[in-house]
């Protein structure tokens, strides 16, 4: 998989352009989701990954990081759209592969981890709901 296709998808569900050369947190935090899913899903180096929005392979070595900070400090909000773009990308690269094709245990990871982000979904939108009555 290239990389561009994996930065429209995070600027479309970002709603924001964070390639953009500015520090401030919310734009740091999207590009360690970047970072992550270009490892997760490319054979490319931190210098191509970094090269792709301006950056140099230190910078996304930091970024590598600061997602696993992400996840201790449960930041939800980027948490969510890497759940969402990961499932977005997965579906794209196997969209190619028939669902015959593949093994019952690939279809059980898949369709587990599917519920798995449905059910944060209700469980928040269940909270949200509990908040406003």
């Amino acid at each position: 998989m290239e990389m561009k296709p994996i930065q429209k998808l995070l600027i479309k569900l970002f709603d924001n352009n964070f390639t953009l050369p500015t520090r401030n947190r919310e734009n740091v935090y999207q590009r360690a989701v970047y970072y992550k899913l270009c490892r997760d899903f490319t054979r490319y180096s931190t210098i191509d990954i970094g090269n792709s929005i301006n950056r140099n392979h230190a910078t996304v070595l930091h970024g590598l990081k600061l997602f696993m900070c992400l996840i201790t400090w449960k930041e939800d909000k980027y948490l969510d759209v890497y759940k969402e773009a990961r499932i977005k990308l997965t579906d794209k690269l196997n969209k190619n592969k028939s669902w015959r094709n593949k093994t019952y245990k690939q279809k059980y990871q898949q369709l587990l981890f599917k519920h798995i982000l449905l059910k944060e979904k209700h469980a928040k939108l269940k909270t949200r709901l509990e908040k406003i009555t």
